[in-house]
Order: structure tokens, then C-alpha cells, then sequence
């Protein structure tokens, strides 16, 4: 969604190099257009379960929950994709390019959404309103919860500049321990708390944000066994629903497992993230190009799930739940033609 798109020419793994920033990862066009994809469905079921919670099963809920809960990986793999791009050892980032373009991309995104959304939620407001809640939601992400991803965004890059020191300094082997460790205090500590150890809740698990690009960074370069992947993402994939079902008649909360800080969706990100490292077939214009918009289908998208759900009032629900699929491809597939046509206008040049 954030990360460089690096030039034109196509190359496979068997022959690219990270360094090699002269070049586009084929791979890495398939992994930010499927987890594109992945973020959009996310939305589509979470926004059918809040937008309609009144009208809505104890077992659809349960159902919106699961099928989240197997699709967590998206995420993280776009943060991987950016960790392999910008981390690389070959590649300076001056702070000029890291303010002139990469924040400054990520702040008028924020500015330009904030205030789109502002006014789709205070239509009729006055002026006056309208700057408070433009205000209130720019400063505390009061607006829409899923911009939460360009304040991350945003704190990343600004923290680029250590990325690279201790990534040039360091070998694959010391940051394959420093990796370690990070997940142990910020994926594996925690769920000691569902065994009744109260202290680690206090854990600041939001550091696993900034584990992901260093865990992209290294499988880019020391991929999973792509056998081993497949196992271990297939057992991942089935565990987070499975689990949501079996703690759910418990009164159990299970976000604690399917967090981004959890260890399943750690591994299931990192095993899905090196099988689709794997791909040897270039990828071809319409994965291209799905990869040169994803950061526009993930702005715009919200844009007609609000629409079609909330202002509409559309309930995926009430015609099973394979239409949540087939209203996903239809927004995945119009915030692209969107965003394309933006770029192409060279309107919100930023998306």
C-alpha cells in the first residue's frame, strides 16, 4: 500500500537480487495485489457486522469474526514488502527523498481522507462543526479506524533512518536474533495473560509493527522452504477461525490469537509472505497495475463500503455470505478503475 514500486523491469527470484533496485520483484506485486485484495474482504465483512449488528445472527457474527481472524496476514505482508524494498542494503534514502516523499505521500493521504470522510459522516454540518470534527479526527484518527495504517505508516518511515543503521551494521544473523527476541517480548509474552499472568498485558505489543519489515527483509533474502510455508500457512489459516469457534460458547474474547501481535498470525504471515516469494510466473499487466494503484484501492475503498453499507444501507448478509465475496471483488475492482483514472489525470497524484 506504501511501499516504493521499483521501476519496470520484471525479474524472478532465481535472479534478483534486494539490492537490485533497478528492477521490479514480480513477487512483490502479487503479494501487495493479494493482500490488497485480503484488506478490502476484511473491511467488506467487518463493516456488514457493525454496519448491521441489529439484523444480524449470533452465528453471522461469529462467522465475521472467524473469517477476519484467517485473513490477518494482509497487513502484515504489505509491511514486509516494504521492510524488503526500503531495507536493502544497496539503498540510501536521503532525508530529502524520506520527508519529501514518503511522508509528505503519507500526511496528504491522512489530510485529503480525513477531510472526504469528515464530510460523509457530518453531511448537513455547519462549517464550524465540520472543522472541530476535521480536527478531532486528524489528531486522534476520530475520522475512520482503518487510516490507523497511516499513522504507522507515517512513524516508520520516520524511524527509517534506525532502521538502516542497525540493518548495515548488523549481519542476517544478528537480525535474525534481534527479530527473535522482539516477537518473544511482543507476540509470545502476551498471551500469557489467558493464562491468568496479569503482567503481560502490560507489554507493548504494538512493536511487532515495527517487527514485520525486519521479518521481510530477512525471508526476502532467506525465503521459508516453500513446502514448510505451505504447511504452516495452511495450519495457521484453519487454527484462527477454528480457535474464534471453539473459545466463542466459552465467553472467551479470542482477539488475543488473532491479533497482528499474535504468534499465529506471525507465522501465518510470514509463511504466506515466503510462499508467494516463490512465484517464478512475471507478473502481468493487471497484477502490475494492481500494485501501482494499492495504495489507492486501500484510501478509496472505505469510500464505498460506507456508501453501499451505511448510507445505502446494503446488508451482504441477508444474501448469504458469498455475496460479502462478490461485493469485495466489485469495490476492489471500482477503487481501481478510480485510482487509475486519478493517476492518469494526474489528480491526487499521491494515491
Amino acid at each position: 500500500m506504501s511501499s516504493d514500486n521499483i521501476s519496470t523491469t520484471e525479474t524472478s527470484m532465481n535472479n534478483s537480487h534486494p539490492g537490485d533496485s533497478a528492477k521490479r520483484v514480480s513477487q512483490f506485486s502479487y503479494i501487495k495485489a493479494i493482500s490488497c485484495f485480503a484488506i478490502v474482504l476484511i473491511h467488506c465483512i467487518n463493516s456488514a457486522r457493525v454496519y448491521h449488528a441489529d439484523n444480524l445472527s449470533a452465528e453471522d457474527t461469529l462467522f465475521a469474526h472467524a473469517a477476519c481472524s484467517a485473513l490477518m496476514w494482509a497487513v502484515p505482508c504489505f509491511l514486509m514488502v516494504t521492510g524488503a524494498l526500503l531495507l536493502n542494503r544497496e539503498r540510501v534514502i536521503p532525508l530529502s527523498k524520506l520527508f519529501g516523499k514518503y511522508i509528505r505521500r503519507m500526511l496528504t493521504a491522512l489530510i485529503i481522507f480525513t477531510a472526504v470522510f469528515t464530510l460523509m459522516k457530518n453531511y448537513g454540518a455547519s462549517a464550524e462543526e465540520l472543522a472541530h470534527a476535521f480536527i478531532d479526527g486528524l489528531l486522534y484518527n476520530h475520522c475512520m479506524a482503518y487510516l490507523w495504517y497511516i499513522y504507522l505508516m507515517i512513524v516508520l518511515y520516520l524511524l527509517m533512518p534506525f532502521y538502516k543503521a542497525v540493518v548495515n551494521r548488523a549481519s542476517d544473523g544478528a537480525l535474525w536474533v534481534i527479530t527473535a527476541l522482539l516477537l518473544v517480548v511482543c507476540s509470545l509474552l502476551p498471551i500469557a495473560s489467558y493464562l491468568g499472568v496479569d503482567a503481560a498485558l502490560k507489554i507493548p505489543t504494538q512493536i511487532v509493527y515495527g517487527v514485520y519489515p525486519l521479518l521481510g527483509f530477512l525471508l526476502y533474502r532467506h525465503k521459508m522452504n516453500a513446502k514448510v510455508a505451505a504447511v504452516l500457512a495452511l495450519i495457521c489459516t484453519v487454527a484462527l477461525p477454528l480457535i474464534t469457534y471453539l473459545l466463542a460458547p466459552l465467553g472467551i474474547d479470542a482477539s488475543g490469537f488473532s491479533g497482528y501481535n499474535s504468534p499465529i498470525v506471525v507465522l501465518q504471515s510470514a509463511a504466506l509472505y515466503s510462499l508467494m516469494l516463490s512465484i517464478r510466473r512475471p507478473a502481468g499487466e493487471m497484477v502490475s497495475d494492481f500494485d501501482r494503484c494499492s495504495f489507492g484501492i486501500y484510501l478509496i475503498h472505505m469510500i464505498f463500503v460506507r456508501l453501499i453499507m451505511r448510507n445505502w444501507g446494503f446488508d451482504p448478509f441477508a444474501l448469504g455470505a458469498a455475496s460479502i465475496f462478490v461485493l469485495a471483488v466489485i469495490i476492489f475492482y471500482a477503487s481501481f478503475i478510480m485510482t487509475d483514472l486519478l493517476k492518469k489525470l494526474r489528480i491526487f497524484s499521491f494515491l
